[in-house]
């Protein structure tokens, strides 16, 4: 009798321990859904580690890999691609050793997540058609998964694919499984696939929201799953308001900065605009960043590996228990099955071998496009201007040093009419895409300054022919100046360019009116301001490489220690254009140390002969 009420009150205890761990994680879920729309980093982490370990204690492989998922998507979306595809290895590598079909899908789909945040649209597409795939062969009675259709929105969303989109959607919406709140997402991402087409089909949008909200009233559900939608609906109203505020509740970084650039506009907020425009530019070259682009491939094909190696296993059980049956059934059955086996090897060996060629392949191509970007860099800096001695009265120096192989910083001047016509610029983005774009904007200066003399107008012109066909959204802050080099007037004109600084008894910024960066809005207005330059004073030009330049603890150099530093050459009587550029490079070297440059770096400095100048005057 003792020991019957013992097994019954071990039996009691093992059940609420088991409701205590299930009531545990609906509660850290719960919490872990909460954060993820949030800027707490650290919390979310705890609570994802958390929910982790109950869902494994629990035996929930699928909650497990869902948990893990949504953190390593926070991390994508927030922080950056190169510390989410550590983790993505991480769980590649615990799902080899578990064996879990549905961990590899997760996996597959997270590299596909990576490949989309680095712009390769086609690698994303495929690695999630390889999970569909995975799913249907390996587990055929599960219930679709949302996020393969919502990735492939936004693959399709990237390549104004609407219409394909569209009918992959109302594909999606005939199988069988799906909640009520999966579905009024799956209409969410039909409105949205709407605002992928040109022009876009409104009345189509209008139809598909009605749908969806809809739904959304049958359910009575509240929550932040088709924001998105919400925001172009805003945006298609014209109600910026709204649209600020829905942005905010959008997890995805990139996309969420995209809307507020809109609203911003729309409220005509134009300083907000440009500091948000800066942060969607740092942010997208951090994900473009080539390292991590490399990173995410070779992530990718161990994922392949290691899945092609899950299915080898799952083909090696297959296959013993195919000869369990051979053995029972006879030497027939067993001959048909060294067949087969036979087969799959052969099989298996050729592609294999078909491997190794395409890497062959990759590894030559990667050659061609390493000696292509040394031809581009020659052609680049051959545009560059080297001739410093334009003209008596005029002491000039430029100075530029990408941070890859090819830049998009750019200066150029040249001397017409007893003037001097200059500009300094920094193109967003790095790479040969913003090497082209440098080298347009250079070539459109030359050509609008043979046809317009005032800096406002050179800088209408160039901004009016940037924003024709500018697909990728690249853009450029420039600065013009003219400056008469008989009586020392300046004039100049800024698209959202650095402040100079002017070097004279005491060094000071140069003010400057805040307009948007060339290549936005066709429509910008400009404005010039101007000040006369006295002898024995320096202009000193530069881009944003100088203020940003960084040390190993990730400091800024900053506009003030610049300052300083100018005020140390007025100091040493060193302001000669060459001297002062020397200074900054030096500058620069010595509070980076050995840290890796991580943005071009371009310097241009002007003064005026004082000899040479006053003999003008006195001739006058």
């Amino acid at each position: 009798m003792r020991k019957l009420l013992s097994v019954l009150i071990l039996m009691l205890c093992g059940m609420l321990n088991l409701q205590a761990q299930s009531d545990a994680a609906r509660k850290l879920k719960e919490r872990q859904a909460v954060l993820y729309h949030t800027d707490s980093l650290q919390t979310f982490m705890d609570v994802s580690e958390r929910l982790k370990k109950v869902l494994v204690e629990e035996g929930e492989e699928e909650l497990f890999y869902d948990a893990w998922h949504r953190q390593i998507a926070y991390v994508l979306d927030n922080v950056s691609s190169r510390q989410a595809l550590k983790m993505i290895d991480e769980m590649r590598d615990y799902v080899e050793k578990h064996k879990s079909k549905y961990g590899f899908i997760i996996v597959t789909f997270l590299n596909a997540h990576v490949a989309k945040n680095l712009g390769m649209n086609d690698r994303a597409e495929e690695l999630v058609q390889q999970a569909i795939e995975y799913k249907k062969r390996n587990l055929p009675d599960t219930k679709p998964m949302l996020q393969l259709y919502f990735f492939l929105s936004r693959v399709y969303g990237e390549r104004k694919e609407g219409e394909k989109l569209i009918q992959t959607l109302d594909r999606a919406l005939k199988l069988p499984g799906w909640s009520n709140e999966e579905i009024a997402v799956l209409w969410s991402l039909k409105c949205n696939a709407v605002t992928f087409q040109e022009p876009v089909d409104t009345v189509g949008f209008m139809e598909y929201y009605k749908q969806m909200h809809a739904v959304l009233r049958a359910i009575g559900y509240h929550g932040n799953a088709t924001v998105s939608t919400e925001c172009y609906h805003a945006q298609l109203m014209n109600d910026y308001s709204r649209l600020l505020e829905s942005a905010q509740k959008i997890t995805d970084k990139g996309q969420r900065l995209k809307f507020k650039i809109i609203a911003y506009d729309g409220l005509e907020m134009n300083r907000e605009a440009i500091d948000s425009f800066r942060v969607y530019n740092k942010w997208m070259d951090e994900q473009f960043n080539v390292e991590t682009r490399k990173q995410a491939e070779m992530s990718a094909l161990q994922l392949e590996s290691a899945r092609a190696e899950n299915e080898t296993e799952t083909l090696r059980l297959t296959n013993q228990r195919m000869v369990l049956i051979g053995i029972v059934c006879g030497l027939v059955f067993l001959a048909v099955f060294l067949a087969i086996y036979l087969r799959r090897r052969i099989i298996q060996m050729r592609a294999l071998r078909e491997a190794y060629d395409q890497l062959e392949e990759v590894t030559i191509q990667k050659e061609r496009i390493e000696s292509e970007l040394r031809i581009a860099h020659q052609i680049q800096m051959s545009t560059v201007p080297t001739d410093f001695q334009l003209h008596p009265a005029l002491n000039i120096y430029g100075s530029m040093t990408p941070a890859k192989i090819v830049g998009g910083d750019l200066y150029d001047f040249f001397v017409r009419d007893g003037q001097l016509f200059f500009c300094i610029g920094d193109v967003s983005g790095k790479g040969v895409s913003a090497a082209m774009f440098m080298m347009m904007t250079t070539s459109l200066f030359r050509t609008c300054s043979s046809m317009e003399s005032r800096p406002d107008g050179i800088l209408s012109l160039i901004n009016k022919n940037l924003c024709e066909n500018n697909r990728k959204n690249m853009f450029v802050t420039l600065l013009v100046g003219v400056l008469d080099l008989a009586s020392g007037l300046l004039r100049y004109s800024s698209a959202g360019h650095e402040n100079p600084i002017i070097i004279g008894s005491e060094a000071t910024f140069l003010p400057l009116a805040r307009v948007f960066p060339a290549g936005i809005i066709d429509t910008t207005v400009y404005q010039t301001q101007e000040i006369v330059m006295e002898p024995q004073t320096t202009l000193l030009l530069y881009t944003d490489g100088l203020t940003e330049a960084r040390n190993a603890n990730r400091e800024l150099l900053g506009r003030q220690r610049i300052l300083a530093e100018a005020n140390r050459a007025i100091q040493a009587a060193r302001t000669e254009p060459q001297e002062v550029i020397d200074r900054m490079v030096h500058a620069v070297s010595d509070f980076a140390g050995d840290t890796e440059q991580s943005d071009d770096l371009t310097l241009l400095a002007i003064s005026l002969n004082p000899s040479v100048s006053m003999k003008s005057n006195q001739k006058k």
